[in-house]
């Protein structure tokens, strides 16, 4: 199956000329040890052709290989993920209708929420509403702030390992592969891509974990990078069939993660 990505310029939905289809020519992802939570989320795709840079497509500059950001970097990350509105209906419109709107946005609800809960992501009010998910029409970023490893391996209650930065939180679903960066100088850095993040977008339980880039900088990226520095793809790239292997395994830890935390909470006491 021949993949196909889109570089979208500025919206979500956006027209068709802001839209850039390229074909890809191959994908290299990492020989992987571990599937399940740090696993390593990354790959390199080499494009069949070069893509236009515009003021809304542009590239960002690789760290140094296996060098942390510096001291007190200011990291933000960006992506198109789901936010959420607080929807307070009016009494004497809301119908079958809206309540089946809100169902297919994915709604929450959250009629004892307080005034001062709804204040933590910008909304004041005593109403009673719903919390209303969905994904941004336009490109989000947000400061977040960084967690060192042994901060990051107690909060996660197990050893993170050296390609995974952690941060504070702040992403949500549909983020997934989006950058956590820094400007130096007027220039824009990647620090890492994301790869895990909890169901609580905005007030997470745990770190956000990103896959740092700089530790496949000589390993990885640089080997397909470079005019004729493509290295050997054996020792290089997983295999198709490791590859989906390590997905599938990964998802089924997830699955039994999420069916231990459910039971876990079933088990516990009503107050």
């Amino acid at each position: 199956r021949e993949l196909t990505p889109e570089v979208d310029e500025d919206y979500n939905e956006a027209p068709e000329t802001q839209v850039t289809c390229v074909e890809i020519e191959s994908a290299c992802t990492p020989i992987q040890e571990n599937c399940c939570l740090f696993m390593k989320d990354i790959a390199v795709v080499k494009l069949k052709t070069k893509v236009n840079y515009t003021d809304y497509i542009r590239p960002i500059c690789l760290p140094e290989n296996c060098v942390d950001p510096p001291a007190k970097t200011t990291p933000y990350v960006a992506g198109w993920g789901k936010i959420y509105d607080y929807y307070i209906p009016d009494e004497y419109e809301y119908d079958y209708d809206v309540e089946d709107q809100m169902e297919d946005l994915e709604v929450q609800k959250s009629m004892s929420k307080t005034s001062s809960e709804v204040a933590s992501v910008g909304l004041q009010t005593e109403q009673a509403g719903f919390l209303v998910y969905r994904y941004a029409n336009t490109l989000m970023e947000r400061k977040l702030d960084l967690i060192d490893q042994v901060h990051c391996t107690s909060q996660m209650k197990s050893k993170v390992p050296g390609y995974i930065v952690c941060t504070s939180g702040g992403t949500c679903r549909g983020d997934s592969g989006g950058p956590l960066m820094y400007e130096e100088n007027g220039r824009w850095t990647l620090i890492g891509v994301l790869s895990d993040g909890t169901d609580n977008c905005y007030h997470p339980e745990r770190p956000t974990l990103f896959v740092k880039a700089s530790h496949f900088v000589d390993s990885l990226i640089s080997r397909f990078v470079q005019p004729g520095n493509h290295g050997d793809k054996n020792d290089t790239c997983a295999t198709e069939n490791a590859r989906k292997e390590c997905v599938t395994r990964f998802y089924e830890f997830y699955n039994n993660s999420l069916t231990y935390k459910t039971s876990s909470r079933n088990l516990l006491p009503s107050q």
